[in-house]
């Protein structure tokens, strides 16, 4: 959460924030039933996708976030309101803790990251060997990025890949600054454990207040996460 400075607000400088994890294997769920509870809006979305595969992947994912925020709001899984903003959000009965949340899918897989005291961001990508790495790191990686991966053969060289791109969509997703700031100018360093964090753009450099991780959820993929913290994080893998 940010003050009006663009600033990490005190009121996420807890001990120890705890953030929850969730992890949707869609080729194991119930769509048409998990359909039902989706909005008219969400329904309609669905239909669009092209690929059955990609379809199911959708409804997996906003269905198991509705039936995550009921169980937090105590509303109806169908009922539960979501404002489709640059980063979502859950309409909060009075009363209730305020709830962060975001969702990445990729392949087979969606993650869910939420947390009741600070803004979250998760990205996760399948890592696909026939991946044009060298064509995408030049175009949005930073000098320092794309000469880290150049160093690299192989199998290493992928995986990193793919740990920077998550890493960088993950901060930016967890900012909610969308298009706004190139992917280039989130500047990651792989040689530091959690890995650093900087920006090039005056204007952002608040993000650097991220705390940010890397996850291992699901062999073959790559996931990360940016929590708008600067305290250390209980990040709690549900399932």
């Amino acid at each position: 959460m940010y003050d009006a400075s663009g600033r990490i607000s005190q009121r996420t400088r807890t001990i120890g924030v705890p953030v929850h994890i969730w992890t949707v294997n869609a080729t194991a769920f119930d769509c048409p039933a998990a359909a039902e509870i989706l909005s008219p809006a969400e329904r309609a979305k669905a239909s669009r996708y092209r690929f059955e595969k990609d379809r199911r992947l959708y409804i997996s994912a906003r269905a198991s976030l509705r039936r995550i925020l009921a169980e937090r709001t105590g509303a109806a899984a169908g009922n539960v309101v979501i404002e489709e903003t640059v980063k979502p959000r859950a309409v909060i009965p009075p009363g209730s803790p305020d709830l962060f949340f975001n969702i990445s899918h990729s392949g087979d897989y969606a993650v869910i990251a939420l947390s009741e005291v600070a803004e979250v961001g998760i990205d996760i990508e399948q890592i696909r060997p026939d991946c044009p790495i060298d064509e995408l790191a030049r175009r949005y990686y930073a000098p320092s990025e794309y000469a880290w991966l150049c160093r690299l053969d192989g199998t290493r060289r992928l995986r990193d890949f793919y740990r920077f791109w998550t890493l960088k969509e993950a901060v930016l997703k967890c900012a909610g600054v969308g298009l706004a700031l190139p992917p280039r100018a989130v500047q990651i360093r792989l040689d530091q454990d959690p890995p650093g964090l900087r920006c090039s753009n005056p204007a952002y450099q608040y993000l650097q207040d991220l705390e940010v991780r890397e996850l291992q959820l699901v062999a073959g993929y790559a996931t990360a996460l940016a929590v708008a913290t600067q305290e250390e994080l209980d990040v709690r893998h549900v399932y």
